[in-house]
């Protein structure tokens, strides 16, 4: 009887190991995948930093002109509110 429960127990253990090899080996076989997928996402987001940095370029250089534009838009304005003064000044000599 103790013989029949040890062969009982091993085959039961031996089927167990075999399970655990099994999952061992397909969780293995995920992570590779999962490395894999990783890997191509980060190159993939490289590729990605050239024209990041070519659309920042643009609009850097966009809001440059645009605050140059303010800029002599401004400066347009208080010649313009100077020479209106000086053309009300010199009105109101004559």
């Amino acid at each position: 009887m103790s013989n029949t429960n040890n062969d009982y127990f091993n085959k039961q253990r031996d089927i167990l190991i075999q399970e655990i090899s099994n999952n061992l080996s397909e969780v293995f076989t995920n992570l590779e995948t999962l490395n894999r997928s990783l890997s191509e996402s980060i190159q993939i987001g490289k590729e990605f930093d050239d024209v990041g940095r070519l659309w920042r370029t643009f609009y850097d250089g966009m809001n440059k002109l645009k605050n140059e534009t303010k800029a002599a838009d401004n400066t347009n304005r208080e010649d313009g509110v100077e020479e209106e003064v000086e053309r009300r000044a010199g009105a109101e000599s004559d």
